[in-house]
């Protein structure tokens, strides 16, 4: 049994891994192949966005602090990626026009903005992403599975910005500080994972590409989707005290409390 939970743990820790990076670079939630790697260099108080009086209704929308998990409910997640996306996806279209018609750029004007955008739907997409590990059930699971695909092709929006990776390749980066390398590599890994992220196609390479990338995405959760139903219906029982010889009592007590519930 112990040797089956431990693998089972591993096996949700590298899922959950994978699929933070599945939805976004922040918090949460998007995968390896649509990740759009930038600096941490904002917090939730900076990066803050108030959506008129939906705030008020919609927890989610609510980042002033922690996420308010004991408030949250399935039918408030579409409503939120719906307002954050139009506004980050308009925001972005004024960024890239200001970076077209600039001819020279610094990197404050570049990844610190970039990750202002990005931050309000990551933090939902993140929460919902841990929710649908933890607490999965029918009606989360269908709102994370029909808001996917939109959050997908937003953000890769940002990864085939020929906009963005100009403004990226033209920054002059000679700071040889500590802050000055940190922000080198910071420019250095988003310019890579735009590479991969498949900003140099175009036609019908492109097209197969971000199929590709939407196709994984569905996988992706589909997998995790499986583990943890088969997770839910794995059960053992034991009736012989000696074989749980070593575990700790509140170990055996949660063990005994989930054989009753069931």
């Amino acid at each position: 049994f112990q040797d089956h939970l431990q693998s089972t743990r591993k096996n949700m820790t590298n899922i959950r891994r994978s699929f933070d990076l599945t939805a976004f670079i922040f918090m949460a939630a998007f995968t390896r192949s649509i990740s759009f790697s930038l600096p941490r260099v904002l917090n939730s108080r900076t990066s803050r966005v108030i959506m008129s009086s939906s705030v008020a209704t919609n927890p989610l929308l609510d980042q002033s602090n922690l996420p308010k998990f004991e408030s949250i409910k399935p039918e408030h997640l579409t409503p939120a990626v719906s307002d954050l996306l139009e506004k980050m996806e308009g925001d972005f279209l004024k960024l890239e026009k200001k970076l077209d018609e600039t001819d020279s750029v610094d990197y404050e004007q570049v990844l610190p903005e970039i990750e202002k955008l990005q931050f309000p739907l990551g933090f939902v997409w993140g929460v919902a992403g841990h929710l649908n590990g933890v607490k999965n059930g029918d009606e989360l699971r269908q709102a994370y599975e029909e808001n996917q695909p939109k959050v997908v092709e937003s953000m890769t929006k940002f990864s085939q910005s020929k906009a963005l990776y100009k403004a990226l390749s033209n920054l002059e980066l000679t700071d040889d500080s500590f802050q000055g390398k940190q922000r080198t590599r910071a420019v250095e890994n988003s310019l890579r994972s735009m590479t991969l992220g498949g900003v140099g196609l175009e036609g019908e390479e492109k097209e197969s590409f971000n199929k590709m990338k939407m196709r994984l995405a569905e996988l992706t959760t589909k997998f995790s989707n499986n583990v943890l139903d088969a997770t839910k219906e794995f059960s053992t029982t034991i009736d012989d005290a000696s074989k749980l010889e070593g575990c700790p009592a509140s170990a055996k007590a949660m063990w005994a409390q989930a054989h009753i519930q069931a």
